[in-house]
């Protein structure tokens, strides 16, 4: 007896041991390091563990977590046994005071909308009763003075009847209008809070009672960050001051509330493979089908779609007008098209925005969309390290339209400290101070560090299509600054330029940045007619040309520039250029281009000259302008 009741007692121990524990891990996010498109989340918890199996619960994590990059540590030794991720369908959201407010407001107007709705079709019944009812008197006919006081009291009715028609379908269209910006704001406050969010069960095997420090690592989706600069240029003799700031936004459905920030120029999502060269197959070639036959402009339009803020505009469609040819842009707002016909157009649209027709060329364009009758303000938060009082611009709802404030105030902005790592395929830089970054998709600007370039200024005009002098900075090691394909606005001598595209996907040793136009610098081209002249030998005609080139520097400082001009080029044999002459350039004889490089002294001109006689038949054509 004593025996059974002994094996009873350790069956039951061993039933109470083996029964798996369940536990609900509190965790918080400690950091974060955001790639170039997503972000991986670092959480930690503290769990105490019993010996035995326990099922730890890690729930309310990011509805776009990626499931297949989940890691669970631990610092002590015990077993992971499995993870698995699954979709936590009965969690239910807090719906946020400011959103509440919006719904309460949205379920006012729609009664308004209702109750206007409803008294429109009962003027309109009363018009219908009206007409039907004009018919008086029968067939013995009234008196007229009976007739005229009932023809007055209904165009009086009718008359009041109108008038109220008209005030309640046009307070009916303003409801509705201000019915679709609550509802597009909506759309905006609650985005990626909707979504269903993701709980991570681990269950662990653990010899003894111990409390285990977990970290919990996951990638999300719906992140990123983008590098911008503000480039500077006081005088020509001086370094390039450059500020390179990261641009971090993020729509996890989860805040990141205090946490470390890194940024990683690496991305998770890109193809890890290298590509397999395919065979190469050589044909005929076929004019019908040539590149330049087809009208296609050689070379690539990139850009950035913003709205009125400066904010990118994701998935926003770009169109080739006319064709069905379009792409979308990136998480940052960035495109690129290819293969377009000359003099196209790109129709921009994004969902909340005025659509907007572009001109396209190759070059770099940055593309603002103004917002439609439907769209709200939003409010943008800056990450500078400025206090709260002397941040200028869009911050907390409040809108400065001064922009020559703006811009000074933008001078004085304050970097954040970064700690720089190499890895090997990609550059991280640790911040050290702490972020919140809220889940609305909102831009947090961060100062990462101010530096001076040393570079080779040189102008740069082609006067027979622009007599503009264009600055051009030549930087020479360009890898030494951890420099980020991005986008760059240039301020030259205090003022406001525009922007550029730094790509250096494929920059060599130097990095050309064009700065701009510089009016301090005159370049004038004409016609001198006293030596051009028509001459008919024979069967031959004879065109000489030339021209005059002007060059004035009017700044204070020596500049050098490089003037370009050119010599036509015979496609046919009955077409002779001769005589031509460029004193002092140099010509490429296959392009025909002709190049001078100037140096002049403040105050100094110099005049260049270009000339060239073309024969051809005198019964053919042959335009020279």
């Amino acid at each position: 007896m004593r025996i059974a009741l002994i094996s009873s007692l350790l069956l039951l121990n061993f039933a109470a041991t083996s029964q798996v524990k369940k536990i609900q891990a509190e965790t918080a996010i400690q950091n974060v390091t955001v790639f170039s498109s997503g972000a991986r989340i670092e959480r930690s918890a503290s769990v105490a563990i019993l010996p035995g199996r326990t099922e730890i619960s890690f729930a309310g994590l990011s509805n776009q977590l990626d499931q297949q990059s989940i890691q669970l540590k631990a610092d002590a030794n015990i077993t992971l046994l499995s993870v698995q991720s699954t979709k936590d369908f009965l969690s239910e959201r807090k719906i946020e005071q400011e959103e509440k407010n919006f719904i309460d407001r949205n379920n006012s107007l729609k009664d308004k909308l209702d109750l206007d709705s409803k008294l429109l079709d009962v003027y309109k019944n009363e018009e219908a009763m009206l007409i039907k009812n004009q018919a008086i008197g029968g067939t013995s006919g009234v008196k007229t003075t009976e007739l005229k006081d009932a023809l007055d009291l209904q165009r009086q009715r009718l008359t009041e009847v109108y008038q109220k028609q008209l005030e309640i379908q046009k307070r009916i269209l303003e409801e509705q209008q201000d019915a679709e910006k609550f509802k597009l704001q909506l759309q905006e406050i609650s985005k990626k809070k909707d979504s269903i969010n993701y709980i991570v069960t681990a269950l662990v095997d653990s010899k003894e009672t111990k409390n285990v420090k977990f970290q919990l690592l996951y990638n999300i989706k719906d992140a990123g960050w983008y590098p911008t600069y503000d480039v500077r240029i006081n005088d020509v003799t001086e370094p390039l001051k450059v500020l390179m700031n990261a641009n971090v936004f993020q729509r996890s459905g989860e805040t990141w509330k205090d946490i470390s920030l890194i940024l990683s120029t690496g991305n998770p999502n890109d193809n890890a493979t290298p590509s397999p060269l395919q065979p190469w197959m050589l044909g005929f070639f076929d004019p019908t089908i040539s590149y330049n036959k087809q009208g296609l402009v050689p070379g690539a339009a990139t850009g950035r779609i913003t709205d009125d803020k400066g904010e990118p505009i994701a998935d926003a469609t770009v169109m080739i007008k006319g064709t069905r040819t379009g792409i979308t842009t990136d998480a940052n707002g960035f495109f690129k098209l290819q293969n377009f016909a000359t003099n196209s157009s790109i129709v921009v649209s994004s969902v909340g925005y005025d659509s907007k027709e572009v001109a396209i060329k190759p070059g770099y364009f940055t593309i603002a969309l103004s917002p439609g009758s439907q769209n709200l303000s939003e409010v943008v938060v800056t990450g500078y390290g400025l206090k709260k009082d002397d941040l200028v611009g869009s911050v907390a709802g409040l809108e400065v339209n001064d922009k020559s404030l703006r811009e000074q105030k933008r001078e004085s902005l304050q970097t954040v400290t970064i700690a720089t790592q190499y890895q090997p395929t990609t550059l991280v830089y640790k911040i050290d101070d702490k972020y919140t970054l809220e889940t609305d998709g909102k831009t947090t600007t961060i100062g990462m560090k101010q530096f001076e370039i040393p570079a080779l200024y040189n102008y740069i005009s082609t006067p027979k299509i622009d007599p503009s002098a264009f600055l051009t900075a030549n930087i020479v090691n360009w890898q030494d600054y951890d420099l980020q394909s991005g986008e760059a606005s240039l301020y030259f001598e205090g003022t406001y330029l525009g922007k550029i595209y730094i790509d250096l996907s494929a920059v060599t040793d130097t990095l050309s940045l064009s700065l701009g136009k510089d009016n301090g610098i005159k370049v004038t081209r004409k016609l001198a007619k006293e030596f051009s002249a028509k001459r008919f030998i024979g069967s031959n005609r004879t065109d000489t040309r030339q021209y005059e080139i002007n060059v004035r520097n009017t700044k204070q400082v020596p500049v050098n520039i490089t003037i370009n001009d050119q010599f036509p080029v015979s496609t046919n044999k009955e077409i002779n250029i001769d005589d031509q002459k460029a004193t002092e350039a140099q010509i490429d004889k296959d392009t025909g281009i002709a190049t001078w490089t100037i140096t002049l002294q403040p105050g100094q001109e110099k005049k260049l000259g270009i000339s060239y006689s073309v024969k051809y038949p005198k019964d053919r054509k042959v335009v020279l302008e």
